[in-house]
């Protein structure tokens, strides 16, 4: 004798079938990243910062220590830019994995743009230590000086372009070994002597970037050169420069 099925059950496992078919798959695991975000030079926590990973509108912001973290991020590589007030943007390339959490570190180089002066000031003599001297004659105008924040405010791209707009330098330049060197207009037969971070150097070419420059003095004669900078060459002037130091980078 055959025995049907009970109403309730078939039922339930009408509904336990619809349920199967339906019910989402577990979450994939997803990689987290948590970042700290700092200044180059001087290592300090940048709060406030805007943080993007790749082409999505995915934003974290940091917050008063440097810190922020990003979920759901594509796995692979990826654009990290930040962007912070007073700072360059920075444009990083980081491998995200399909799971797990990694950590880093990124370091933006300060511009001073749309801070108070007060914060600039402030900034440049948390900094003084390594450029002391450097201002201490800038202060007694002996000298022409071109200081990190000219060269921005003014938008030069090379050193050459700086040295340019000082009166009593000339670029020279020989075409057939592209490339240029600054003399002195009362001595233009002679190269002057150049300074890097205080060491002597043979020569330094007008081209070079500058938005690792910190400083520039220029001395165009024996009654400008301070005396920690003379020499038998001083008669043909004295070029000093400071780079910016980032040991945070």
């Amino acid at each position: 004798m055959r025995t049907s099925e009970h109403p309730p059950v078939r039922k339930l496992l009408l509904l336990v079938s619809l349920l199967g078919l339906t019910a989402p798959p577990l979450a994939e695991a997803q990689a987290i990243l948590r970042g700290r975000v700092i200044d180059s030079e001087v290592g300090q926590p940048l709060s406030r910062a805007m943080v993007r990973v790749g082409d999505t509108t995915l934003v974290a912001t940091t917050d008063s220590q440097g810190f922020f973290q990003a979920s759901g991020l594509r796995p692979g590589m990826n654009d990290i830019r930040i962007q912070a007030l007073g700072f360059e943007e920075g444009i990083f390339k980081i491998f995200i994995p399909d799971s797990g959490q990694l950590y880093r570190q990124f370091a933006l180089d300060f511009n001073g743009f749309m801070l108070p002066q007060v914060v600039v000031q402030a900034r440049a003599e948390a900094l003084q230590s390594r450029y002391i001297d450097f201002e201490r004659r800038r202060t007694r105008k002996l000298g022409a000086f071109l200081r990190w924040d000219e060269l921005k405010k003014q938008g030069y791209h090379s050193v050459g372009d700086a040295l340019r707009t000082i009166r009593g330098v000339r670029i020279q330049c020989d075409q057939s070994r592209f490339e240029c060197n600054a003399v002195m207009s009362r001595t233009p037969n002679c190269h002057p002597t150049w300074y890097i971070d205080g060491v002597e150097v043979h020569s330094f070419q007008e081209s070079t970037p500058i938005r690792d420059v910190y400083g520039i003095e220029v001395y165009r004669g024996t009654g400008e050169i301070p005396a920690e900078f003379g020499g038998s060459n001083a008669g043909c002037g004295v070029i000093v420069m400071w780079t910016k130091s980032r040991p945070y980078r």
